[in-house]
């Protein structure tokens, strides 16, 4: 990723900021001109939603700056689904790692969760294509 090095080192200075991932299109170097930049951030725990939201917003004012581009999808990896935290970490593209121990914990957490859903996900997905298909 273009400007991956600018990115680090201001994350780096972000207290609120745990963890940082870039996924999606750019994270498997299959990014297209028209491609965003997904990056999923994991803040404080201690964070209010509003707070988040806050910190959210200042965060791709200054990732746009940062990288020169306004198409930036940045997921408040707190508050997403299950599904779309394991496609984050999936992607194995850490930008910044502030505490080793969080990110396996963290890890390992939404590989459980989402491979206990999976079952549930299957079952009901099999049940909709059945009822559609009546």
């Amino acid at each position: 990723m273009k400007y991956e090095k600018e990115v680090k080192e201001f994350l780096q200075k972000q207290a609120h900021v745990k963890l940082a991932y870039l996924f999606g299109s750019v994270a498997l170097q299959k990014a297209g001109k028209l491609s965003d930049i997904d990056i999923g951030i994991f803040l404080d725990e201690s964070l209010e939603k509003k707070e988040k939201f806050k910190i959210k917003l200042k965060l791709i004012s200054d990732l746009e700056n940062i990288l020169k581009n306004n198409r930036i999808d940045l997921v408040i990896m707190n508050d997403a689904s299950i599904s779309l935290n394991f496609e984050i970490i999936k992607a194995n593209y850490p930008l910044f790692i502030q505490n080793k121990n969080l990110k396996v914990d963290l890890e390992q957490y939404i590989i459980s969760r989402y491979l206990d859903r999976q079952y549930y996900d299957k079952r009901w997905a099999d049940s909709l294509i059945k009822k559609t298909a009546k």
